[in-house]
């Protein structure tokens, strides 16, 4: 995460009443430090410079891989008289979903004799290039409804995967995240690979003199308020079973670090202080917390447990600052950001702590300046954004090979604040771009870019993992 020029003051002024009159001096001169290591320039508000050279080490990822997507018709789903309606709002959820994915071209041509319900006609939809076709019917059951749908292999003119799925009335808080489940199905039966319809995305929204958190569906419909606070908010994190969400707050004392259920509201007060608590992750297993605290000196990363409710542990150690924890897949590592080097970084280090490696690009006498990662749920990339020369960009980095030359995958606009989706090829994060001031959503693999939400002061998102719906919960 990143803070501003305004922020900043904010943070200061939440501060100075909290500190002694003596220690304000060497106060003033930590906090020189941290606005260092976490902002060093407002990264939406940066001058325009040169882009026409990137930093050494990074390469601007200008073409993207050339995957055969099969052709996708989504046949409107037919329904019951008293499930029309409904089947038509859930025949465009799952045909938008899966043009998401990104995984498919989708037809939007759906000629008249086509559109019927029964067995399709396969010569037909070949004729079209249709490699796959997907038929839905709702019907009214006892409690909500019934969704049988069949993904047709056209090809070979044979039904390739078949499921029934209940469904709660449309207006359950449940209802979209169910079709989005569908979808997520439709994508493994034609690919074998993990969808993410079925997730939401956190993010911070100015309101005012405060800070809200907003949920929204991966598709950018059904945002909601999650929480609201009449001062700061920052770094909102899913736990790993999507159920809760940690993040800092100021208070007029100081700071807390809270967890609160999605669900019910309830909250637990992790810890609270008089300085900067900022950006928590969870380990995989939901057992461990770790975030930034400030020491007097810097900032360091602690480790907190969150299975027995205690025991706060000190993980990095440096005279400097380490800030925005992110867990390995399989929480044996940790990547982080740290200024110890003069420019921020991103290094990777065990888990329980221990020597760090430097993945972001370095060169000494050249200006740098990367922060904020996030670790991909399938292992194998670390995004992040940063820059030599220009405006902020999103970069990826393989752990595995520290020294390798790093991708630089958006080249326009000003972005941070990279997250992963579940499926390990989408991120959401802040921008600005030629459509607007937002957050928008990338799909590593082809480049495509479309808006999640514009027209607001919307930052820090954190996309959850694949979510269950309230009642497979409680």
């Amino acid at each position: 995460m990143t803070l501003n020029t305004n922020m900043l003051k904010n943070l200061q002024s939440s501060l100075r009443p909290c500190v002694s009159a003596p220690l304000r001096e060497k106060r003033s001169a930590s906090l020189t430090l941290i606005i260092f290591a976490i902002v060093l320039a407002n990264p939406l508000a940066a001058q325009r410079q040169d882009t026409t050279k990137l930093p050494s080490g990074v390469r601007l990822r200008v073409t993207y891989q050339q995957m055969t997507r099969p052709k996708v018709a989504v046949r409107p789903f037919g329904g019951a008289t008293t499930a029309g309606s409904l089947a038509e709002q859930v025949t465009t959820i799952i045909k938008n979903d899966l043009d998401f994915s990104d995984r498919f071209v989708i037809s939007d041509i759906m000629p008249e004799k086509l559109s019927g319900t029964g067995t399709p006609d396969f010569k037909a939809w070949n004729s079209m290039g249709i490699v796959y076709l997907l038929t839905g019917e709702v019907a009214p059951a006892s409690a909500g409804y019934l969704l049988h749908v069949v993904l047709w292999d056209v090809v070979y003119g044979t039904g390739k995967q078949a499921m029934t799925y209940s469904l709660p009335a449309a207006t359950s808080p449940d209802f979209r995240l169910m079709v989005h489940r569908v979808s997520d199905d439709v994508v493994k039966w034609a690919t074998g690979q993990q969808g993410m319809a079925a997730s939401r995305i956190v993010y911070r929204h100015k309101a005012g003199t405060g800070d809200e958190l907003v949920i929204i569906d991966s598709d950018g419909q059904g945002s909601h308020r999650f929480f609201a606070n009449d001062m700061l908010i920052y770094s909102p994190t899913w736990s790993p079973d999507g159920q809760r969400i940690a993040y800092a707050q100021q208070t007029g004392r100081g700071w807390q670090l809270v967890e609160r259920d999605v669900h019910t509201g309830n909250v637990k007060i992790i810890t609270s202080r008089n300085d900067f608590i900022l950006t928590p992750a969870y380990s995989p297993d939901g057992r461990h917390l770790a975030f930034a605290l400030w020491t007097g000196q810097g900032t360091e990363i602690d480790d907190y447990d969150a299975v027995q409710r205690c025991c706060m542990r000190r993980i990095s150690k440096n005279p400097r600052d380490d800030i925005s924890p992110t867990y390995s897949p399989d929480g044996t590592q940790m990547a982080f950001m740290s200024n110890r080097i003069g420019q921020p970084h991103i290094y990777v280090m065990p888990a329980n702590g221990g020597d760090p490696t430097l993945v972001s690009p370095y060169v000494y006498g050249e200006p740098g300046y990367y922060t904020s990662p996030d670790w991909s749920p399938i292992g194998n990339r670390i995004a992040f954004h940063g820059r030599s020369k220009g405006e902020f960009q999103i970069m990826t980095a393989d752990p595995t090979r520290p020294g390798s030359e790093v991708q630089q995958i958006t080249s326009s606009g000003r972005n941070e604040d990279p997250s992963w989706a579940p499926d390990g090829r989408h991120l959401v994060f802040t921008g600005v771009r030629e459509g607007g001031t937002g957050l928008y959503v990338m799909d590593v693999e082809t480049g495509r870019l479309r808006p999640l939400v514009l027209g607001g002061r919307y930052t820090i998102a954190d996309w959850s993992p694949s979510l269950k719906p309230n009642s497979e919960v409680r």
